[in-house]
């Protein structure tokens, strides 16, 4: 037995042409025949056919709906084995279901058809798969209004009626005599043609939306300015009151922000990122996601590796909004693209860090650090304005190596970088010269504060013990910019001069070649004291 789509498009091929479309956009057409019984309150004969996957209280609600008014409501649908099959209607004594067990190997796609006396219409559709992404499933759909052939598919309909439930055939065959269409209804027609219209040039802003995030996306890898454009373009194109991106924090399921655009009186207003609220703290690691149907809340998980990473969220108020199913799919679109650019965007940063820190410290590295110092003087150039430089070398790392081992002078590394990182400002950059140096670029910073931080940050280091080292010591050289010295180089060699004097002295001590005393000047003429 064939499909009612292959039926009719071979009967009656000149009269119909295909359309092609996505599965939303076949369900809303078959849903406006529906609507045309309800809204139109028509005595009409319906039959339908379909898997019955959707959401259960919104399809139950659909049929009680069109049964009421309708004459007598037939639903063709495959059977309680279908794996695809979300719910099971409630049978009436203007509703009957006949189930089908070769349903899916016959209807790949649903079919309705609407008879009475002043209109008859029906529509067919058949699943076809893109030629170049087989998992991307669309369909090919016809609807008329022609009376030839919707006889054509009454008769059809009632043939498998007659195999699948002999017992109703009679009632459908003197149902036919009451609800057979002599003519059909310009008026309810047009109806459907005006709503179709709208329907597509609805998709068509939807998509032009959906297209303008991902370009948006693709332009850059600041994420606040794609989670901005994002959250404003979905609530734009949904014309909704409120819409709202929440992002937890990287590894955890604790909110991170959120990215807020809300319209009102038809004005769109930007709010900085803000506390999530309470409702949208927290989300499970990988949880099943049951998309809203009706008003209310349309929340969508963003996910990325089977990973909750967020939700978006749109919000409309007003009385009789109804999220319908291409809005949906736009809003799901969007959070699948957030998804990659969010987890692009932080593995770019990811690299970033690797490429300007130390591993072992999290300090700023050797480039980093040279970087930094010329923008700082260049600043200090315009500006006139000074910059000093501490440079410290750890005391004896490499008896603390040979004594306790590599991870022991590992710890006590990273014991200087702590404590460095809590004696300086924000502004000042804390890097890792190399080996046991380490250095700090203090801007707008004179010698005698540069003094200062140097003998806080000595104290730092030497008041804590670390776990089987016991105390480490630093020895700090300090020179400023441009007193000191009027280039980059220059400064450096000041500091790492006076780092020597300070080792010279007995370690442990901060000295500045403008600080010199006669046993700083005797020692560093020979050759520094110590063992580095």
């Amino acid at each position: 037995m064939n499909s009612l789509f292959h039926v009719l498009t071979k009967q009656h091929g000149e009269d119909l042409a295909p359309l092609r479309c996505n599965e939303q956009t076949m369900r809303r057409l078959a849903r406006y025949f529906e609507d045309l019984v309800t809204e139109n309150g028509l005595p009409a004969l319906v039959i339908e056919g379909r898997c019955l996957n959707g959401h259960p209280s919104r399809e139950e609600d659909r049929l009680v709906r069109v049964a009421a008014v309708g004459r007598r409501f037939y639903l063709f649908s495959c059977d309680r084995n279908c794996d695809a099959r979300t719910w099971d209607p409630e049978t009436t004594d203007r509703l009957v279901a006949i189930e089908e067990k070769d349903y899916h190997e016959l209807e790949t796609g649903p079919f309705v058809l609407v008879t009475e006396p002043r209109f008859c219409g029906l529509l067919a559709s058949r699943a076809v798969s893109d030629e170049k992404d087989r998992s991307s499933k669309g369909y090919d759909v016809v609807w008329t209004f022609d009376p030839n052939v919707v006889f054509t598919a009454i008769e059809y309909l009632m043939a498998r009626i007659g195999v699948q439930q002999p017992a109703e055939r009679d009632g459908l065959e003197a149902l036919l005599h009451s609800s057979t269409a002599s003519s059909s209804s310009l008026r309810l027609a047009l109806a459907f043609t005006t709503k179709l219209t709208m329907l597509m040039q609805r998709q068509n802003d939807l998509e032009i939306a959906t297209n303008r995030i991902s370009s948006a996306i693709s332009s850059t890898l600041d994420i606040e300015s794609i989670l901005q454009s994002a959250v404003e373009e979905a609530g734009r194109a949904l014309n909704a009151r409120r819409a709202a991106l929440v992002l937890w924090q990287e590894g955890t399921s604790l909110p991170e922000g959120m990215s807020v655009y809300e319209r009102h009186e038809d004005e769109a207003v930007w709010h900085e990122p803000a506390r999530p609220r309470e409702d949208f703290s927290a989300a499970p690691e990988s949880a099943p996601f049951e998309l809203p149907v009706s008003a209310g809340p349309l929340e969508v998980p963003v996910t990325y590796r089977d990973k909750v990473i967020g939700v978006l969220v749109v919000e409309d108020d007003r009385p009789g909004r109804n999220w319908e199913d291409e809005e949906v799919l736009m809003v799901k679109t969007v959070s699948d693209q957030l998804a990659v650019a969010i987890s692009h965007a932080r593995l770019f940063k990811q690299m970033q860090k690797q490429a300007t820190t130390d591993s072992l410290t999290g300090l700023y590295n050797h480039g980093c650090f040279q970087e930094r110092l010329d923008h700082e003087l260049k600043l200090s150039d315009r500006y006139r304005h000074q910059v000093s430089l501490i440079l410290l070398d750890l005391d004896q790392l490499k008896r603390i190596n040979d004594t306790y081992g590599h991870v022991a002078g590992d710890a006590a590394l990273c014991h200087v970088a702590q404590a460095m990182q809590s004696s300086v400002r924000e502004v000042d950059v804390c890097a890792r010269y190399g080996g046991e140096e380490f250095c700090i670029v203090l801007p707008q910073c004179g010698r005698e504060h540069a003094l200062e931080v140097a003998e806080r940050l000595r104290e730092a280091i030497a008041s804590i013990f670390v776990t089987r080292v016991g105390q480490v010591t630093a020895s700090i050289g300090v020179a400023t910019y441009p007193t000191d010295a009027k280039v980059k180089d220059d400064l450096i060699e000041m500091a790492d001069r006076a780092m020597y004097l300070a080792k010279a002295a007995g370690r442990n001590r901060v000295r500045t070649l403008m600080h010199r005393t006669n046993l700083d000047l005797n020692v560093y003429a020979g050759s520094p004291a110590g063992d580095e």
